[in-house]
């Protein structure tokens, strides 16, 4: 019976590796495997069909709200006009803005939009600079450590409640991981700059250093005053802006309305959010009781708001707004279809009691030592999955089991779960990176210098498990 219930996972793990299945394919063959243990596991047989349909639909609400949030922030990403980091003729100097570009930049699109968007626009920026090959790809790849918050948090959204958990203090948790997290990748920074033949200044490793710490500090804190959803893109979006008002003070008038002409999407998306979470008590939709409803005042009805207008108010200069909405709509296509394949098939296994059978039966085999199986079941789920979507919608609901069979605290394995690093180097991340950079560079060549990364995010979901 254990065997039969594991099948599921296993396959989809398996399939996903071999790289000959996506996400959908993996997925359905996922589910069927996962009917013979839903059937077997009920008392009465004729609840199966209805079972079924109830999984079904289900998924399909949990699933709307990531999807909507994912296309809404491509359509307010088309809205935007960025701008990569200028370069430097000093070449010390391109150690600085490697990092803003990455760390800075790279992160709070990667907040705003999701969707690897922060990597396109680090990668472009880092070119812009005149550098290649594999270690100016993994710099690049950097973008990508927000994971919690990226594209507004749908991953995390979808993991508390597989998880039935509050997504707020979870996200605080995060949030002190990978303050913990991003001290120890800032050396490997370094290192991938000197392989790149770059000049490191004691002054700017400094600087960079406690750049670095007003990160962690600003992501964590501002999770006492804020919704999570926020936090990502205020903390990075911050220091981004501080960051570049020292470098490039502007000079007039005219500068200053630059700034402002550049930032003001952004506040208004923000102000948006805000609205929305000062809102108690808006109309809100609920059709299942136990899952998170949706109402006026959720992040995803304040995302397509934001594109909207911003939409409206540039229509006079671009002119074609309704061919920006259906080029982000199509490029939503996919990710939306393999979100939607992970939360329906994570559904049926909950649904199922797969992850609770699991958990009791690593619980039993391995006693007290089988929560610190969850640094590597997230790892697993994330590297193979590519998006925080589908690596919770996978795992989530094996890992909540987990921890209460565990007898730990609700929050601390959900939170390993959703912090993984091992996203940052998943397939298709070091495609995507590997593409945009150019020159020879291929996600095998990218894993060979990245793989301490992972190595980190294992030690940090470690230590948070001890902690508690």
């Amino acid at each position: 019976m254990l065997l039969i219930q594991s099948l599921p996972l296993i396959a989809l793990v398996v399939l996903l590796a071999s790289g000959r299945a996506g996400p959908m394919r993996s997925c359905v063959i996922a589910a069927l495997l996962a009917l013979p243990a839903a059937w077997l596991g009920m008392a009465d047989k004729a609840s199966f069909v209805p079972f079924i349909n109830r999984s079904l639909i289900e998924g399909l609400w949990l699933a709307f709200i990531p999807v909507g949030i994912i296309t809404g922030g491509l359509i307010f990403n088309g809205g935007v006009q960025q701008r990569a980091p200028a370069a430097s003729s000093k070449r010390g100097d391109i150690v600085d803005h490697a990092f803003t570009a990455s760390f800075l930049l790279g992160m709070f699109t990667e907040t705003v939009t999701g969707f690897g968007v922060g990597t396109v626009f680090a990668i472009g920026a880092i070119r812009s600079l005149g550098l290649a090959g594999a270690p100016a790809a993994a710099i690049g790849l950097m973008a990508q450590n927000a994971i919690p918050w990226g594209g507004l948090g749908p991953g995390s959204a979808i993991g508390a409640a597989l998880a039935g958990i509050d997504a707020q203090a979870m996200s605080e948790r995060n949030a002190m991981m990978l303050a913990a997290s991003l001290m120890a990748l800032l050396p490997m920074f370094w290192w991938w700059c000197s392989k790149l033949g770059l000049t490191l200044r004691k002054a700017i490793l400094l600087r960079q250093f406690l750049w670095m710490a007003l990160l962690g500090g600003l992501l964590i804190g501002l999770h006492f005053v804020l919704p999570w959803q926020l936090c990502g893109m205020v903390a990075s979006g911050t220091v981004l802006s501080a960051r570049l008002l020292l470098a490039d003070p502007p000079k007039d008038w005219i500068g200053v309305f630059r700034r402002a002409q550049a930032v003001w999407p952004y506040a208004m998306l923000a102000t948006l959010l805000l609205a929305g979470q000062a809102w108690h008590g808006a109309p809100s939709w609920r059709p299942f009781a136990e899952l998170p409803a949706i109402g006026i005042n959720h992040p995803m009805v304040a995302i397509w708001l934001a594109a909207i207008i911003l939409l409206a108010l540039q229509g006079q200069e671009w002119g074609n707004e309704p061919s920006l909405a259906l080029a982000a709509i199509q490029r939503a296509k996919r990710p939306a279809l393999a979100m939607l394949s992970f939360v329906v098939l994570a559904r049926l296994l909950t649904n199922a009691g797969i992850p609770v059978a699991l958990a009791t039966s690593l619980v039993a085999s391995f006693g007290s030592a089988a929560p610190f199986a969850s640094p590597f079941l997230a790892a697993i789920a994330g590297f193979f999955a590519g998006s925080n979507v589908g690596s919770n919608s996978t795992m989530m609901p094996l890992q909540a089991a987990l921890g209460r069979a565990s007898g730990l605290g609700p929050l601390v394995l959900p939170a390993v779960q959703n912090g993984t690093l091992a996203l940052v180097i998943s397939p298709q991340l070091t495609a995507v990176a590997s593409s945009l950079m150019g020159g020879g560079v291929t996600p095998a060549k990218l894993w060979r210098i990245m793989w301490p990364v992972a190595v980190v995010g294992l030690i940090a979901g470690s230590v948070s498990i001890v902690i508690g």
